[in-house]
């Protein structure tokens, strides 16, 4: 007892407090963190980017022994989402990272496992929840740049038309939400608000065609995901683009490609793989450092043109 005083005495004296990072460097414990986002082989790899950039930043702080492991499911399956989200459950995660682009499915499960594991969403916001920290950008922000770009590059009154591939995900509707709103205050100008299936690809073709065939006058397309592609193939196709702008978003390798041969004249990043480094921060900020991990990061809106792309 009287050395204990005679050490607490010090430690009074120096302010001393225990360094967290040696803490844990000491017990050599390995974090399983459980990684929720839709298959990484589709929708152009955009997934994929996401899940590489989770896996690298793990390399990087390799010291406290970060094992990141992939729950996948499929869009726009609303039932494929409550299999993998179990498994996540049941792995001893010591953190989710979750990409909360089912909404009301996500909340509801995530409801339902109550707060035993601290998570954070990625690419998008999910009104309703309660995250450890979110990043992402503003989804309504973006679909109003994109508002803003049109005009630039369209240089025209319209039409437009705004193309959702799915429409249970809150930055998806967003983003529509956001373009429409841009051109609110013109009632001369109309915008199409146009639901097409990515993973139903002859679906998808009939959708376009059809708002071709019925829009003759179409000046420009918005694609509110990584499908600009897509939709740019199908214009060409028709041999139509030198009449209609298109404005897409996420710089996956084919929108690269179509944006450099001039078929898609204006991409939207979001920095997928950054997002993911400040992901993993955040998860280390609170587990290593025991510190309050951001609760909001905002990502900028990076905007590409054929002339500035390398």
């Amino acid at each position: 007892e009287e050395t204990r005083k005679r050490i607490q005495d010090i430690i009074d004296a120096e302010g001393y407090q225990p360094n967290p990072l040696a803490r844990h460097l000491k017990r050599n414990k390995e974090y399983r963190i459980g990684v929720l986002v839709p298959e990484l082989e589709k929708e152009s790899l955009y997934w994929k980017q996401i899940y590489r950039g989770i896996c690298d930043a793990a390399e990087e702080l390799a010291a406290f022994s970060f094992r990141i492991e992939a729950f996948t499911f499929t869009r726009p399956d609303r039932a494929s989402l409550s299999s993998p989200f179990e498994r996540m459950v049941a792995a001893d995660c010591c953190a989710w990272v979750i990409a909360p682009v089912m909404q009301e499915e996500t909340l509801v499960l995530l409801m339902d496992a109550g707060n035993k594991v601290p998570y954070l969403f990625i690419d998008s916001p999910l009104p309703g929840a309660n995250p450890l920290s979110t990043v992402s950008q503003d989804p309504f922000r973006g679909g109003y740049l994109a508002g803003r770009l049109m005009e630039l590059v369209s240089h025209s009154d319209g039409p437009y038309a705004v193309i959702r591939p799915f429409t249970e995900a809150f930055n998806l509707n967003e983003r529509a939400r956001g373009f429409k709103t841009w051109f609110a205050s013109r009632p001369d100008i109309r915008v199409l608000d146009i639901v097409c299936s990515e993973v139903r690809e002859e679906e998808m073709l009939r959708s376009l065609d059809e708002l071709f065939d019925k829009t003759p006058d179409l000046k420009g397309v918005f694609t509110v995901s990584s499908i600009g592609h897509k939709v740019a193939d199908q214009v060409v196709e028709r041999g139509i683009k030198k009449k209609i702008a298109i404005i897409g978003y996420d710089l996956v390798a084919e929108n690269l490609e179509r944006l450099k041969g001039g078929q898609i004249d204006c991409l939207i990043s979001q920095r997928p793989e950054e997002q993911a480094r400040h992901v993993l921060q955040q998860i280390y900020r609170k587990i290593v450092l025991e510190e309050d991990a951001i609760p909001q990061i905002d990502m900028p809106f990076d905007i590409f043109f054929k002339e500035n792309i390398v």
